[in-house]
């Protein structure tokens, strides 16, 4: 029984490991995202004399806000296809499913288009609850929907993978019919799952968003009630899952969903528009920072900057890949036997400038995360601590290692925040030396099979 149930255990942890590599696809589009408004913002800034320049400058920022304002229908395509046995075809069957959840979601409960734009419209959920449109409900290709955010193209891309997989070779139909076989039969299945699907959602989801939105106000309100001890426990919890490939799963939501806050644009093309997740949050945030300022509006400027506070769930990865990784990993090295450490040199600066310029700290990570367990839990501990400063000190930056960062300088400098960037700095040299330290001092110690010690962890 033992041996079934571990293999069971096993079979779901690959599951979930697998969800969070097929999450990744779409993920990738973000730093192009990113990098397009940041760009987009820099070319406006310095382009104000420059009519062309400020004009691309804003084409740039816009392609950076499609993307974002996108994301569901992108999850519903990657997933669709990353989980088909034809790419093309999965895709295809996670956008029917895509449209027709959303589309029938808005119906089941009567919500038109101008209920959207009225503050006081409610409705009922099955349960009998008392919904606000304005809560619950969005506006999703053109039309009213229930509010699911990424999770419902993430819902969709899982539907059309799963309906091509079982019905690209369906041929059991009488010949009259036999030109809705194959992969021809797939959207008449994606139709029929999308409508069960869509009642489904239509009874749980009103109870799943009354928990994010709850979770939501927590968030916002742990700058107050939790300032220190939410993003320690998120930036620790974040790191002990990375071992089991799990920790994607508390990522996405945090940087992608209402889950990492919710934030109304105020100016711009873009004003009115609702953005969910933490970086959206702060290249929104950011936008209306220099927009304000650049206005002369003083008084909305700083109601913005001391009401809303962005990437207290971000800023320290940032500080963990620039400063507490490179620190540890410098200590591993030096802690290399004699005679070894020029084998080992070119491993650990290939992975330590990976993390610093791109933040991918994985390849980092595994090199001691199970050859030397408790320095990895050491330092998932100092990550959370890192985590924590945000509710210590401003340190409202946020992006996706520093070639990122450099690009979005110039917005955070333009929108007044250099103590922020000064904070970053000094939070990242001095967890540099603590990691340095703390490791140099433990390998010792606890004689940790760290690469390149007691040939324990050999290279191959």
């Amino acid at each position: 029984m033992k041996k079934i149930s571990a293999g069971k255990k096993k079979i779901q942890m690959e599951k979930l490991q697998k969800l969070g590599e097929i999450l990744m696809a779409v993920i990738a589009v973000m730093p192009v995202a990113g990098l397009m408004i940041s760009l987009g913002k820099a070319f406006q800034m310095f382009g104000l004399e420059e009519k062309l320049l400020a004009q691309i400058g804003s084409i740039m920022e816009n392609v950076g806000w499609a993307i974002i304002n996108n994301l569901h229908l992108l999850f519903a395509a990657a997933i669709g296809g990353q989980g088909a046995k034809k790419r093309a075809g999965g895709a295809f069957a996670a956008i029917i499913a895509f449209i027709l959840i959303h589309g029938i979601t808005g119906h089941v409960f009567g919500v038109t288009n101008e209920m959207l734009g009225d503050g006081t419209a409610m409705v009922y959920s099955f349960w009998g609850k008392e919904l606000s449109v304005g809560n619950y409900f969005t506006s999703v290709l053109g039309a009213p929907a229930l509010n699911m955010g990424v999770f419902g193209g993430i819902i969709s891309g899982f539907l059309g993978a799963k309906a091509y997989n079982k019905y690209h070779d369906f041929r059991r139909l009488p010949k009259v019919l036999s030109f809705f076989g194959g992969e021809s039969f797939v959207p008449l299945a994606v139709v029929v799952w999308s409508g069960a699907a869509a009642f489904a959602l239509a009874w749980i989801w009103p109870l799943v968003q009354t928990g994010i939105n709850r979770f939501g106000i927590w968030i916002a309100e742990s700058a107050e009630t939790a300032p220190v001890m939410a993003p320690f426990i998120y930036g620790t919890v974040e790191r002990m899952l990375i071992p089991l490939g799990l920790h994607h799963m508390l990522v996405i939501p945090m940087n992608y969903t209402a889950f990492g806050g919710t934030y109304i644009i105020q100016t711009g093309v873009n004003a009115g528009v609702e953005v969910f997740g933490q970086d959206p949050l702060w290249l929104a945030w950011v936008t209306d920072l220099i927009y304000f300022k650049d206005a002369g509006n003083i008084e909305a400027y700083q109601h913005l900057l001391t009401h809303v506070t962005p990437a207290r769930f971000k800023a320290g990865q940032m500080i963990g890949a620039t400063g507490l990784l490179p620190g540890i990993t410098l200590a591993m090295y030096k802690r290399v036997e004699s005679g070894k450490k020029e084998k080992y040199r070119s491993a650990f600066l290939s992975t330590v400038l990976a993390a610093v310029l791109t933040g991918v700290t994985e390849p980092l990570e595994f090199m001691f995360m199970f050859c030397a367990m408790p320095l990895y839990i050491v330092y998932a501990l100092l990550q959370g601590c890192a985590f924590a400063l945000a509710g210590i000190i401003p340190l409202r930056q946020h992006a996706f290692g520093n070639i990122e960062y450099l690009l979005r300088l110039p917005m955070s400098i333009k929108a007044g925040l250099w103590g922020d960037v000064i904070n970053y700095v000094a939070a990242t040299v001095l967890f540099f030396g603590i990691g340095f330290a703390v490791a140099y001092i433990l390998i010792d110690k606890w004689k940790l099979a760290t690469p390149g010690r007691m040939e324990k962890h050999k290279m191959e």
